[in-house]
């Protein structure tokens, strides 16, 4: 809507100058003061209202102006000027009302304006906000994934040497339970013979003999057999005992090499073959028990170490943990490649455990050692060393691999960056290590040259459960 044409300021100067004269030629009368009351109420009343806003204020303000110079100017009764002063005055006080009622009108749209652009900024923000925290969000679930398939990745590359560490166990307690069996059926089929053929004495000694075998641990090598055996066909031999060969290489079997004399009786016994058969059998029914602990153990360590390695806390919270717990872990796993030719030196300090993300850093001990177990082609030395330093608790992994170029050094860390061949690397190994140890507000380095090769890890050993 347009605003209408206001009056030139020559009509306007014109119009004040027959106001004034009006005022001049009839300020005797008492009608005079009354048409002035008139003109002036009405003119101020008027300046409310739009369109001629803007003229009858500027009409007021210079009939005001004159009319008081029109007062001074007559002479006339005291009363009379007076009451022609009450008119300007009159307008005077209306026009400032009206200006201040104006200027507050304004000031309250200008706010209102404002107000309503800040309702958009805020709106605006939130928006932003909610989109950031949507995108931070979808981020770690990246991430999250990231570290689990690299997990899963590098589980693929052990899952041949896993598989040969728990059937290797596997088949020494099948060995061991057919070697149970067999002893069992034997022994028992020869008992009743047992107790027939011996007489009292000969059957305490037959007894001690079996005691003294099972508590005997002594594991023995080829050459140190050779020379027992020679040693007790010697005394087999001096105490005119039959078939010392044969009875000598028993005797080792069961363990029985120290002192041979409490049982002389019973070795003269035309049956001795049989009777210390019996005690092979019964004394190997003990150490394949033995081995079948050994290799349920040994099994159940591989299946416990691929479970924690496997494992993933979704809670999102620290955990009070020993860093030894998962260096180990992740060495047991290795176990097949590290045994073909890498020795493995432990330099672990006493520690505190720490509030950390035990799975995460898992990960970050299996890319150490088997990118050092890769450096050295499964043969040299790895050394392992965990302690602590001020505020920090430092795990380093050193090789003897063939070290790594100072010009590739300073992008180790870069995702897809590898000097592996096509297929064996992501090139998102370390990359995952060092978003890992950031997390954990620590920090990653290597240093490396011709022959050695060392990754150090630095966690804070005062972080707190909190996130």
């Amino acid at each position: 809507m347009q605003s209408p044409q206001l009056p030139n300021l020559r009509f306007l100067r014109l119009l004040d100058l027959a106001l004034v004269t009006t005022a001049i030629c009839m300020v005797i009368t008492d009608e005079t003061v009354l048409l002035f009351h008139i003109v002036f109420v009405l003119l101020s009343v008027g300046a409310f209202y739009w369109p001629f806003r803007a003229f009858l204020l500027r009409a007021v303000a210079w009939v005001t102006v004159d009319s008081l110079y029109v007062a001074q100017a007559v002479s006339v009764g005291k009363t009379q000027v007076d009451e022609l002063i009450e008119i300007p005055l009159m307008s005077v006080i209306l026009v400032t009302v009206f200006l201040i009622a104006q200027q507050r009108s304004k000031a309250e749209q200008q706010a209102q304006l404002l107000n309503t652009e800040l309702g958009l900024r805020v709106q605006e923000l939130n928006t932003a906000n909610i989109e950031l925290s949507e995108s931070t969000e979808k981020l770690k679930q990246t991430q999250t994934q990231l570290i689990l398939e690299e997990k899963m990745s590098a589980l693929g590359r052990l899952v041949a040497g896993i598989a040969h560490e728990i059937n290797t166990p596997l088949g020494a307690i099948q060995a061991s339970a057919g070697n149970i069996t067999k002893a069992l059926e034997e022994s028992f089929e020869s008992l009743p013979q047992l107790l027939q053929e011996l007489g009292t004495e000969q059957q305490a000694d037959f007894f001690n003999l079996l005691n003294e075998a099972l508590q005997s641990k002594n594991f023995i090598t080829y050459s140190e057999k050779r020379a027992l055996k020679k040693t007790l066909v010697s005394h087999l031999e001096e105490q005119e005992v039959e078939n010392v060969g044969h009875i000598a290489d028993q005797l080792i079997d069961i363990g029985i090499y120290k002192d041979i004399k409490p049982f002389l009786q019973l070795l003269k016994h035309p049956n001795i073959d049989w009777i210390l058969q019996l005690a092979y059998n019964l004394t190997r029914l003990q150490s394949n028990n033995r081995t079948t602990i050994n290799a349920v153990e040994r099994a159940a360590k591989v299946v416990f170490a691929l479970k924690s390695y496997a494992r993933y806390d979704r809670s999102g919270e620290r955990q009070l943990t020993q860093v030894t717990e998962g260096l180990e872990t992740v060495l047991e796993l290795y176990r097949n490649q590290i045994k073909q030719g890498i020795e493995v030196v432990r330099n672990y300090q006493s520690i505190p455990p720490i509030w950390c993300y035990p799975d995460e850093l898992i990960q970050v001990w299996t890319n150490l050692i088997h990118n050092a177990i890769q450096a050295m082609a499964n043969q040299g030395t790895m050394e392992i060393y965990t302690l602590q330093q001020d505020n920090y608790l430092i795990v380093k992994v050193k090789d003897s691999g063939s070290g790594i170029p100072p010009e590739l050094q300073v992008r180790i860390f870069e995702p897809f960056f590898t000097t592996k061949p096509v297929g064996e690397g992501s090139g998102l190994g370390l990359d995952i290590c060092r978003k890992i140890i950031d997390k954990h507000q620590g920090r990653i380095e290597v240093a490396s040259h011709s022959g050695q090769t060392t990754f150090s890890v630095w966690l804070p050993n005062n972080a707190s459960r909190a996130k």
